[in-house]
């Protein structure tokens, strides 16, 4: 299966799921849920189609983009794999939220019980173990990656940055699957969000340590 066919394959599950999912589920959802997973926003089931819309839209403009590009930077041999990996990340997602919605209703609509929590951990967790298996490949460009000043100026700070991000993200996947299993889930994404702020900031700083050390050395 080659790259572009695996990004189909993933639009097609999206929308397929949702789909299904909409023939079944009453017309009005829940679509938000508070910081101790009650619900506390209702609204059409219809609503559940932006994200497989917004997928569709952003994984169409990524297949473009090299060509649409004029500083055509970095090698592009591996942008076909990014444009998979956000396709599948998205729909993870997806899937994840639909399973969100469905254990609250079975449940009486106004809480979501642990496991629906735990299902969006779960494709957190993925989501970072998928794209810190990529950042490493990713070529210098405007539009994917940690575009910063510094690792936008410099194509070895942006390879260097992108090497240390990888394995942050992958360490942060698997915690995130991991506290989903060991934790509350609400505890658990809230530990989870400070160590990816944590995480970012240090990517920025790590940046521009490398771009002035650079510099020095120039």
């Amino acid at each position: 299966m080659t790259k572009n066919q695996a990004a189909l394959l993933a639009l097609l599950l999206s929308w397929v799921a949702t789909l299904a999912a909409l023939f079944f589920l009453p017309e009005r959802v829940p679509l938000h849920w508070n910081a101790v997973g009650e619900v506390d926003r209702f609204g059409s089931k219809y609503a559940l189609l932006l994200l497989p819309l917004l997928q569709l839209l952003l994984v169409g403009f990524l297949s473009y983009w090299p060509k649409l590009d004029p500083a055509r930077r970095g090698e592009w041999k591996s942008w076909p794999v990014l444009v998979a990996v956000v396709a599948w990340v998205l729909t993870l997602t997806q899937l994840a939220v639909l399973y969100l919605v469905e254990t609250t209703l079975a449940s009486g609509g106004l809480r979501s019980p642990a496991a629906g929590l735990r299902a969006l951990l779960f494709a957190l967790g993925l989501t970072l173990i998928v794209l810190g298996n990529y950042l490493p490949k990713a070529p210098q460009n405007w539009v994917f990656g940690i575009r910063t000043p510094w690792t936008l100026a410099s194509p070895r700070v942006w390879h260097r940055v992108h090497r240390v991000g990888g394995w942050l993200f992958l360490l942060l996947g698997a915690l995130a699957v991991l506290l989903a299993i060991l934790l509350p889930p609400t505890q658990a994404l809230f530990l989870l969000l400070v160590l990816l702020l944590l995480a970012t900031f240090y990517l920025v700083l790590l940046s521009y340590l490398l771009w002035r050390s650079e510099g020095a050395q120039a």
